[in-house]
């Protein structure tokens, strides 16, 4: 039976192919008025691609496999050739934000995953809103190709980017010595041994899933890419981290908010760092040394600003740390 117009079409291509039968879909038309197609999956049989394009025709976004990566780079050469160097600027450093959301597919992208980002974004108003107008044209150009949905379009005036700001001094708080060594009983699963070794850092969630190997040492890793300059630090590794390696790799950020629910419910990762600087005042460890551990500001003082902290003070600090 013959398909409506503009439903797509199946098409077997030449050479020997693994996957040689193609579905297609119009794309537009060329300067002779003959009709564009693009390619939009690739299957073993006649009868895989029907069914696939049968699934495309109920749900056209159901297929597509390009990851918000994708579409941030391709939006980012469209942008790149109209916009002034300072937005360009902008937009780069969004990306760094959406790290942990660049591997999910668009398709996996919807309003309960981006308040969920939101939420735990640890970023200034001016640079959530930069992200959100990056994310947002990146979004926009997805609806365009028909990967999403047209109601993706207004996301983000259904997500509350002010509520993490406005609660943030009341939504985190510090992990009960109780439940740390609970933790530290059960370190044999994964997931707790991941949370213990942010509490015994202090680091940013976006700072250990972006941390490559190179930056690892005995006794040290080296924080390279932070929201802030005092970010960019050198982070000591106490005797109690060294049992916990080798920890999982930090996995994107929905499965890691979902995993740390499921270990530590009432608390939200941020609550590591508290815990952090909590159990590190209790052992009477300077400000200024917690501060350079953890990555704060040291504010505006000459003697703080040029105070070097070594390593081995670092050490000592971290080591008087009790679970």
């Amino acid at each position: 039976m013959k398909r409506a117009n503009g439903t797509g079409t199946i098409c077997k291509l030449y050479g020997n192919r693994r996957r040689p039968w193609a579905v297609k879909l119009p794309n537009g038309f060329t300067e002779k008025g003959i009709v564009k197609y693009k390619y939009l999956s690739y299957h073993r049989t006649r009868r895989e691609a029907e069914k696939a394009l049968a699934i495309y025709i109920q749900d056209p976004y159901t297929l597509s496999k390009l990851t918000l990566k994708d579409l941030y780079e391709e939006y980012y050469a469209e942008q790149e050739k109209v916009k002034a160097p300072n937005t360009m600027s902008n937009h780069r450093n969004a990306r760094k934000h959406l790290e942990p959301l660049m591997d999910l597919k668009m398709q996996e992208i919807d309003r309960a995953t981006l308040q969920d980002f939101y939420y735990t974004l640890d970023a200034t108003p001016s640079i959530v809103n930069n992200i959100r107008r990056t994310l947002q044209g990146v979004i926009n150009l997805a609806v365009k190709k028909g990967i999403m949905p047209p109601s993706m379009k207004t996301v983000h005036k259904t997500i509350d980017l002010t509520a993490k700001r406005q609660n943030e001094a009341h939504t985190h708080t510090v992990i009960p010595k109780k439940t740390r060594k609970w933790l530290w009983e059960n370190r044999d699963d994964d997931m707790v041994r991941l949370i213990l070794v942010y509490i015994l850092t202090g680091c940013r969630y976006i700072e250990l899933y972006n941390l490559k190997p190179e930056n690892c040492y005995d006794d040290h890793i080296e924080i390279i890419q932070s929201k802030t300059a005092a970010g960019v630090r050198i982070v000591p590794l106490c005797d109690k981290v060294k049992e916990l390696l080798p920890v999982m790799a930090v996995p994107k950020y929905t499965t890691f908010l979902k995993k740390f629910k499921e270990v530590l419910p009432g608390h939200m990762p941020h609550d590591t760092r508290h815990t952090t600087i909590s159990m590190l005042t209790e052992k009477g460890v300077d400000l200024r040394i917690i501060q350079s551990i953890v990555g704060h500001s040291q504010g505006r003082s000459v003697t703080e600003r040029y105070t070097h902290i070594s390593l081995e003070a670092k050490l000592e600090a971290v080591n008087l740390m009790e679970i």
